[in-house]
């Protein structure tokens, strides 16, 4: 039987704890040779938890087992909590792979899942691998929590103006705090909160003044109004400590409500008086109509229709575009404008936005036509061994002129050697000799050096499958009377490695890319006009 093996870490640092993945992968290879079977793909997962299925490698993997021209019938998991510790994962996955006739099968949970029994055991197997990973999340936020409630910190990076120190508890244990910072640093924090509080500046005008005095932010890059409004926001400069404000346990963050926080008054030194911190919160709130909230309790957002954003970058400072509207008072046109402008103001980068019904309009002329092209009979395998050989071709010319002069300075060898043996050689006639052979030697080993890369083009049938089946997914999404602009964004992102617009000369240029692990195996740029 042919298998493929899946095995998984939940971080670098728990492979030193848990069952390492040389370890898991000897004894997969093992369990494996003892029954005769063949493994024809190994799945390794890095530093992924399996309490959700978001792990590239398992995404892989349960994609192949669903075609048709999969090569293998089972999946070889060292212990069933390698495939998934969440239950309704578990029984879904193994359901959708026993609908293809694919079977996970665990090295030291041995149970097949034919008897009633072995379904029995199996299921216990799996419900007691979710019960232990809650329970140990429940018991590491128990002791989080007590934690918090004493003032303590709990890892990550301390606000601006502060920074982390280790007290003794005794018996050699220690807790984090946070500390008052250099004294500049603080110095800029109050300079912030008044600033904005008394001086009616906002927070593009507090950033771009402290990016025109030469003064870093905390990583040591340009302040962004992001960063003075996360800034104004923070109820740690009152040397409150908040935790437990956002649940991490759901695909993507959401605030919890501010009665399930933890909140510790005086947990750390004080930067601002209370009173100018919500004199600031209340000068957010008259001006930005709300915006003063320090927190927005499970806000939903809809689907940005600016399919382009985050891929469309700015052609002066290389900010990825991001949507903008302006009011409908002024018509309510929306553009793509460079977000390195929209955060940092006028000194990081000048102003730049395009009209996004025309921008989305070029693209999808050009990569609908260049897509098209690929997907015909066997273009895309062509296209590829013609990018390959084209950006192999001066190594191509190289190795061509190496072997002509290895040939030439074989006959010039074999001519000196002939007047030697047969009594016509000069004096100098062996010092030649020997130098051609020096040279003959270190053109030899050259070329063989050059030659390694140039070894044949070998693309599996299984990632020529997927591109293939993502550029005709596109190219449906792309002819749709009504779009999916979170489908297309998401797919462009497969697709597209560069789009810009040169200002100066109003063309627009896109870079059409395929990627097989590190190695690129096509890449093209379109040009076209912007008008």
């Amino acid at each position: 039987m042919k298998v493929v093996s899946y095995v998984r870490v939940s971080s670098d640092r728990q492979a030193e704890k848990e069952l390492s993945i040389p370890a898991q992968l000897k004894a997969i290879q093992q369990f494996c040779q003892d029954r005769g079977w063949i493994i024809v793909r190994e799945y390794i997962e890095k530093g992924k938890s399996a309490k959700t299925d978001d792990r590239p490698e398992f995404q892989k993997m349960i994609a192949m087992a669903r075609r048709a021209n999969r090569n293998f019938d089972a999946i070889v998991v060292h212990k069933f909590d390698r495939f998934a510790r969440n239950r309704d994962h578990h029984v879904f996955y193994k359901y959708l792979l026993a609908q293809c006739g694919v079977k996970v099968i665990s090295v030291t949970e041995q149970t097949e899942a034919e008897t009633p029994h072995d379904k029995l055991l199996e299921g216990i197997l799996e419900v007691a691998s979710e019960f232990f990973n809650a329970n140990l999340a429940a018991e590491v936020r128990k002791g989080m929590a007590q934690n918090a409630k004493q003032g303590f910190n709990n890892g990550g990076t301390p606000p601006y103006g502060y920074r982390t120190e280790h007290i003794a508890l005794g018996n050699q244990r220690t807790k984090a705090v946070w500390v008052l910072g250099p004294r500049e640093e603080v110095d800029i924090v109050r300079w912030i909160f008044h600033q904005y509080a008394y001086e009616n500046k906002g927070y593009r005008k507090i950033a771009s003044e402290l990016n025109e005095k030469g003064i870093p932010a905390q990583k040591g890059g340009k302040w962004s109004a992001s960063t003075i409004r996360a800034i104004i926001y923070n109820e740690a400069y009152i040397g409150r400590r908040c935790w437990n404000k956002q649940d991490y346990q759901t695909k993507g963050k959401k605030w919890r409500d501010r009665s399930e926080w933890i909140i510790t008054e005086n947990a750390h030194p004080a930067i601002i008086t209370k009173e100018l911190f919500e004199l600031c919160q209340e000068k957010a709130k008259s001006k930005w109509n709300g915006g003063g909230e320090t927190h927005k309790p499970f806000k939903t957002t809809g689907t940005s229709p600016f399919w382009l954003r985050g891929i469309m970058v700015c052609d002066k400072c290389g900010s990825r575009m991001v949507g903008n509207s302006t009011s409908s008072k002024t018509g309510g046109h929306r553009y793509y404008t460079c977000g390195g402008y929209l955060r940092k103001g006028k000194e990081y980068c000048t102003y730049s936005a395009w009209r996004k019904e025309r921008v989305e309009e070029i693209v999808k002329n050009k990569l609908r036509t260049a897509l098209l092209r690929l997907s015909m009979d066997n273009q895309l395998e062509e296209e590829i061994q013609l990018y390959h050989n084209e950006k192999n071709k001066h190594i191509i010319a190289q190795v061509s002129n190496l072997e002509a002069e290895i040939n030439f300075l074989r006959r010039r060898i074999q001519s000196v050697e002939e007047d030697i043996q047969a009594g016509r050689a000069k004096p100098y006639h062996q010092d030649m000799l020997n130098e051609m052979n020096q040279e003959l030697a270190e053109k030899t080993a050259e070329h063989s050096k050059l030659s390694l890369h140039l070894e044949p083009l070998h693309v599996s049938e299984e990632f020529i499958a997927a591109v293939k089946y993502d550029i005709q997914t596109m190219i449906a999404l792309l002819d749709a009377d009504a779009p999916n602009p979170q489908m297309l964004h998401t797919l462009a992102g497969k697709f597209i490695t560069n789009l810009f617009i040169q200002r100066e000369t109003r063309k627009l240029y896109l870079t059409i890319q395929f990627r097989n692990d590190d190695m690129i195996l096509y890449e093209k740029t379109i040009v076209a006009n912007w008008e």
